[in-house]
């Protein structure tokens, strides 16, 4: 009951927030909505940014799972900007509001994560001979440049998913600036 609770308070924070200011959304609506009590809320998040913080958490978690099932990276990539321009007006909502810089802290922890564990399952062999200190700066640079990307390309409203994952696996590998051959 716990999770489907967690799961109900973050499904109706995500329907009031595509219909009003996220600004505007307290837990007093959220539990009244939810019908259930404030103390019930508490249980399970701190504030309104924990509940924005879990649902990203939890769309991160699904898209990697779909994502390690892909057979190339490039079509990982593809998944995970697909899913999250599938977020796109949610996404303008939560950026236009005063948590602003709380979302895109969230989204790039969010996106960092994701990389690590995609790099830990799909190039186990690269992960292993990069040193931890490489990894970070990599993973930081990455996450940083790809929710920038994101947030600009989702928010236009035109993603175009498998270009946009030739573009950035080709940065990534270091192809783009690679002489022809």
């Amino acid at each position: 009951m716990q999770a489907n609770t967690k799961q109900l308070i973050a499904d109706k924070f995500s329907a009031m927030a595509r219909q009003r200011s996220v600004d505007r959304i307290t837990v007093k609506n959220l539990v009244e909505a939810c019908g259930i009590s404030r103390q019930t809320f508490y249980y399970h998040f701190q504030d309104i940014t924990d509940v924005i913080e879990w649902s990203v958490r939890r769309a991160s978690e699904r898209t990697l799972r779909e994502s390690v099932t892909a057979a190339t990276p490039r079509e990982a990539l593809e998944r995970f900007i697909a899913s999250a321009s599938e977020h796109g007006p949610l996404l303008m909502r939560l950026l236009s509001s005063q948590r602003r810089e709380e979302v895109e802290q969230i989204m790039t922890d969010s996106v960092r994560g994701y990389l690590r564990e995609l790099f830990l399952v799909k190039a186990p062999k690269l992960s292993a001979r990069t040193s931890m200190g490489d990894m970070e700066t990599a993973l930081d640079f990455l996450a940083f440049g790809i929710t920038g990307i994101l947030l600009k390309n989702c928010l236009s409203g035109e993603v175009d998913a498998p270009a946009l994952a030739d573009r950035l696996l080709r940065l990534i590998t270091g192809e783009m600036f690679s002489p022809e051959k």
